[in-house]
């Protein structure tokens, strides 16, 4: 009897843990969700931050009904990231913040990454990511990529090669700029590009931008369908 008493009192245990593990992953999961948001209150507020590909800080101020991108960086922090319309990124303390939950995600802005491109290919810039792919044949890894968000298929046949062969801090920006490029190169040209590549690449792009780096954006899906209709259409359909 009190073997049987015993192993109630475990399984009630057990299932008590789990159901907070639930309320802790449902909540931390939630916490990263991606949204629009509004400052809070009356008045303009202030950032300091920073842009994609620009350099060093930047100040931007956010009036008063100005719509943004609002991210938690962690569940329980008193900050959130914040991403403008004009590329400038940064923190907000949440209790400036209102949330628009039912506001479809603006487009994220990513226009200074080809200005900046362009300026490190004069450059030959050997970053971690550049080395690699020179390595594996791409000897201007930025002259690709300002060649491809103009369209060029044997470019962006070229970036797409690297994929299994970069790893580390190198394969880390090559996949970001996975994400990048399909800003940069806009929804007409990268449609473009995706179509003249194979049925394989086509489909490691799906997953990627399912599953990849596509931060701050915590469900690439949605918001590659709203603003890359092109895309989204050869990458999963109708």
């Amino acid at each position: 009897m009190l073997a049987c008493y015993a192993l109630i009192e475990m399984n009630r245990k057990l299932n008590h843990a789990l159901a907070s593990l639930v309320l802790m992953y449902s909540a931390t999961a939630w916490s990263q969700e991606t949204t629009m948001a509004t400052i809070k209150g009356e008045g303009e507020y202030t950032i300091s931050g920073s842009t994609r590909c620009g350099r060093g800080e930047t100040t931007a101020t956010i009036k008063s009904g100005e719509r943004f991108i609002a991210r938690e960086l962690s569940y329980g922090k008193k900050d959130w990231a914040v991403y403008l319309r004009s590329g400038v990124s940064g923190t907000i303390p949440r209790n400036r913040i209102r949330v628009l939950q039912d506001e479809p995600l603006t487009k994220l802005n990513f226009a200074g990454c080809k200005e900046k491109w362009r300026k490190l290919q004069s450059k030959r810039i050997k970053d971690d990511t550049a080395a690699q792919a020179g390595y594996h044949g791409v000897a201007n890894y930025y002259k690709t990529l300002v060649q491809i968000s103009d369209g060029d298929v044997k470019a962006f046949a070229q970036f797409n090669s690297l994929t299994p062969f970069m790893d580390g801090a190198a394969g880390e920006g090559h996949s970001e700029d996975k994400w990048v490029l399909l800003h940069v190169a806009g929804d007409d040209t990268f449609a473009k590009l995706l179509a003249g590549q194979s049925s394989k690449v086509r489909e490691e792009y799906a997953t990627h931008f399912a599953e990849g780096d596509t931060y701050p954006i915590s469900n690439p899906k949605p918001y590659i369908k709203l603003h890359f209709p092109k895309t989204y259409a050869i990458l999963y359909g109708k």
